[in-house]
């Protein structure tokens, strides 16, 4: 017998049924993985396989001419079920997501059909000059004609599909980045060989790649960006003041990603102009500057700020040139309201009326808005606070940086008490809960005013055991025996 015939026999007998094993156990085992790679193995067992051991055997064993109709109708149905399981391969080998297995080739939507679109050209252009014969030149007049008459009217089309392969080369952007166009801005969904599909935070658009190819393009990448937003403010009021209070704005917002930092912008004929600057996810700017607005109004209150053009002016004579002066009258006076409502405080029962004339002269009033931070964790108290409006929530980070709820914060309700320990921080956060108004009285006044009243400190220093005790409950922490102890068990001297 031959041994190129006994090759053949061993091949077909053996080889093409092992090898078909093999592919069923493979895609048997990958399915259960959920591999994408299991659909075109599978595809390759079953659809091409039977056909191409027929045309093997039909050709090398039975001597069946190559141009018999019986042989290239077999050849076809081949060569249909090697572009079936081609397109599955392809499938698995390109994605346009994020790619679920490491070997996976990430490329843009218009290349991924591009890919597609050549396997099955390339086989089709072989089964009709190859399989069948025909010869396409003598088309080639009537196919030019027909190109150009459909190349006239589908220019547009082409020109979408020509600028969309020069911007898969040029890379201007990528399927995640935010990108800025003609003035609009939003995050690439999808790249495909007409148009880019941008998402917005109010729709979607398709945006043809001829558009694209012409216009003017801005990438912001993937992360978060930079925003701003302005204030201005008079000259009363220095920079050196200003800038910390803006760049305290941003804090207690989850949504903004970095601190923020302010500077000045411009200096203007009645004002100064500063830009508060801050990183932020795209989707989320919207919902955070007019946060960031509403607490500005509340950051005047609070600091006193005057504005550019001021209501109501008092002329004042300058002592040294004997000429008006205009100064804005922007700071109320509020001592007696302050001492009457101090007076009426349980606090302060124990002090006398000079006592608390005295505290009252150093307080000040301060305004936050809802979701604004009052106090923060690990940063010192500016003084004793008391919930004068409002009311609030006082909370810490437990090690999993879950939030534990401290306290629910009313009316007349103090905190803030580690301010009368030098060197110590806040062991809460405080935020308002919904507009609040807090009276911030000095750390020295207070002291002075414990050192002063033996009663006075008693109760003080039972408040703070107190709020000591609900902190450790609130971490989970076992009952400390001196709760007036710092971490190295000395207990700590107030004001000292």
């Amino acid at each position: 017998m031959d041994k190129q015939l006994l090759g053949w026999i061993l091949l077909l007998g053996l080889g093409f049924p092992l090898f078909g094993v093999l592919l069923g156990e493979a895609a048997s085992r990958l399915e259960r993985q959920q591999h994408p790679l299991a659909v075109g193995l599978r595809q390759v067992r079953e659809y091409v396989l039977p056909p191409l051991a027929v045309i093997l055997v039909m050709r090398q064993l039975l001597s069946v001419a190559g141009k018999d109709s019986w042989a290239r109708f077999v050849e076809t149905l081949t060569w249909v079920a090697v572009i079936v399981a081609g397109l599955s391969l392809v499938n698995a080998l390109l994605t346009t997501k994020k790619q679920p297995i490491k070997w996976q080739i990430h490329v843009p939507n218009l290349f991924f059909q591009v890919a597609r679109a050549v396997v099955i050209l390339a086989i089709g252009y072989h089964i009709i000059t190859g399989v069948w014969s025909i010869n396409l030149s003598g088309a080639g007049s009537a196919v030019g004609i027909a190109s150009a008459v459909i190349a006239l009217a589908l220019q547009d089309t082409l020109s979408n599909l020509v600028s969309g392969l020069l911007l898969l080369f040029a890379k201007p952007f990528k399927t995640g980045d935010w990108i800025e166009l003609d003035g609009k801005q939003g995050r690439v969904l999808e790249q495909n060989w007409w148009s880019v599909r941008i998402g917005t935070p109010f729709m979607q658009l398709n945006v043809p790649n001829g558009v694209l190819s012409k216009a003017k393009i801005i990438n912001y990448g993937q992360g978060a960006i930079w925003k701003t937003i302005s204030a201005s403010f008079s000259y009363y009021d220095s920079p050196d003041r200003v800038i910390p209070a803006l760049n305290s704005l941003v804090e207690g917002i989850d949504a903004i990603e970095s601190k923020g930092f302010a500077e000045v912008s411009s200096y203007g004929d009645s004002s100064i102009t500063y830009d508060l600057w801050y990183k932020v996810l795209p989707e989320k700017a919207l919902l955070v500057a007019p946060e960031l607005k509403f607490r500005l109004y509340y950051l005047t209150k609070r600091y006193g700020f005057t504005v550019p053009y001021p209501i109501k002016v008092q002329y004042d004579v300058d002592a040294r040139q004997g000429v008006p002066s205009r100064v804005p009258q922007v700071v109320e006076n509020r001592q007696e309201e302050l001492v009457t409502y101090l007076r009426s405080l349980p606090y302060f029962l124990t002090l006398n009326d000079n006592q608390i004339e005295k505290l009252a002269q150093r307080a000040k009033f301060k305004a936050y808005g809802k979701g604004e931070l009052i106090v923060r964790e690990g940063k010192e108290d500016e003084g004793l606070y008391i919930l004068c409006k409002g009311a609030g929530q006082a909370y810490l980070k437990d090690e999993q940086g879950n939030r534990q709820i401290v306290s629910q914060l009313e009316l007349n309700e103090a905190f803030g008490e580690m301010a009368i320990f030098p060197g110590e921080v806040s062991p809460v956060t405080v935020v308002a809960n919904e507009e609040v108004e807090v009276v911030v009285i000095r750390a020295k006044e207070i002291i002075e005013a414990i050192e002063s009243n033996e009663k006075f400190a008693s109760e003080t220093l039972q408040y703070i055991e107190e709020r000591k005790k609900m902190v450790r409950l609130a971490k989970g922490l076992k009952e400390d025996m001196n709760p007036l102890a710092n971490k190295n068990g000395r207990r700590v001297q107030v004001g000292k």
